[in-house]
């Protein structure tokens, strides 16, 4: 049935340059077994003359070109439309696979057939190609096979693993039974909408080694304030996909997923009010609110922990003194690096007069990023104050 074990597949509009370096990083490969397809969405640079000029020293080059543009979206879908391998990967034009990219992707799969698709790891390069020295946060991505469920746990908790496409091999397989791309909330999330459709069925291969190229661009989507939203969308659709699983029987875990999903929603609609003015409080009216719920809550002259991203500021309630969180010598010092760290440093304020811990709505995300911090609360301490300014436990009842 198939012809080649792999196909990589590049989508191109105009980037006849960058796409002769793409080419060039697929047929280098170490992997004979491949099928490289070039879907050209109508190009009117010099595109087809690069492509065909390659093909002819290479037949593993399939060159198709739309005469009119199809959109991005429906381009990339006409790739897996055209796919006639049981593997499958999507290359942007200005992005590159590194040596062993298939190789690795290609075992991996063999040796997991429960996967829907392999995920690897990236560099980063800005325009001119040069290696940026960013890395990838892997978060608590654990090496090999994870169960896509947990994959989404992981992501929706901001603990996982961002997705490029140049990143990921995919099993036809698996496409064929969850579909295509599509965008219900924006263009540019169609990528991870795909991946979280492809885990809520399948597991999936992690592969902990940079393997691909991504470049980096100023002005990408991606930098749009507006991105957010679908990002967050994205996300409770996921939320969605983990309610309809069997995980959700488990009456302890639904309610965390509830718990997620009204932050989540509570995030999205903080995103949209700076976009609308009048439809919400101004930062400095529900700042002034926050302040009036911890001063009627803290008696005067006690100390509590503000965790606040450091965007309140230690003043921003008289007579209460506010400890910054994490901190050292008094000053802010960042988040922790994990939840063992939150909890130590926790029980550190705590013990030096630490009285009550403030969430503010700037870090509401900390209650689901750590979360056995989060439990750990729960478990030892009440919670005395929810609403959409802040979150409050006593520290001083066990």
């Amino acid at each position: 049935m198939f012809k080649e074990k792999v196909t990589i597949a590049i989508p191109t509009y105009n980037r006849a340059g960058l796409l002769q370096g793409c080419i060039k990083s697929v047929l280098a490969q170490d992997y004979p077994d491949l099928r490289l397809l070039v879907l050209d969405n109508a190009s009117d640079d010099d595109t087809e003359i690069v492509v065909r000029s390659l093909a002819k020293e290479d037949e593993r080059i399939t060159y198709i070109r739309h005469e009119t543009n199809i959109g991005f979206a429906r381009n990339w879908n006409c790739m897996i439309e055209a796919n006639q391998s049981p593997y499958l990967t999507i290359v942007p034009d200005d992005d590159l696979i590194l040596p062993g990219f298939i190789r690795e992707s290609v075992q991996a799969l063999d040796e997991h057939p429960s996967a829907g698709f392999s995920l690897a790891l990236a560099k980063f390069m800005d325009g001119d190609s040069t290696i940026l020295p960013q890395k990838q946060d892997t978060g608590d991505m654990p090496d090999g096979l994870i169960n896509g469920l947990e994959y989404i746990d992981l992501c929706i908790a901001w603990r996982g693993c961002s997705i490029y496409t140049a990143t990921t091999m995919m099993r036809a397989a698996a496409l064929a039974e969850v579909g295509s791309f599509d965008s219900p909330h924006s263009w540019n999330t169609i990528d991870s909408n795909l991946s979280f459709r492809l885990a809520a069925r399948f597991d999936i291969v992690f592969l902990r080694k940079e393997l691909a190229q991504i470049r980096v661009h100023p002005g990408q989507l991606s930098d749009y304030p507006w991105q957010k939203f679908a990002v967050l969308a994205e996300s409770i659709d996921a939320i969605a996909y983990l309610l309809k699983s069997d995980r959700a029987a488990d009456a302890t875990y639904r309610q965390q997923l509830a718990e997620r999903l009204l932050a989540l929603n509570a995030r999205k609609s903080e995103s949209i009010h700076h976009l609308v003015p009048h439809l919400y409080w101004s930062w400095t009216e529900r700042l002034e609110l926050a302040a009036q719920d911890v001063a009627a809550l803290i008696p005067p002259g006690d100390s509590f922990i503000l965790v606040d991203q450091n965007q309140w500021g230690d003043q921003f309630v008289v007579h209460r003194h506010a400890i910054p969180f994490l901190e050292r010598d008094g000053q802010y010092w960042g988040p922790p690096t994990n939840d063992e760290m939150a909890i130590s440093e926790l029980e550190r304020s705590r013990s030096r007069g630490a009285s009550f811990i403030i969430f503010g709505w700037p870090a509401f995300w900390w209650l689901y990023h750590y979360d056995a911090l989060h439990r750990y609360l729960h478990s030892n301490f009440r919670c005395v104050l929810k609403n959409s300014r802040l979150i409050a436990f006593d520290l001083r009842q066990y």
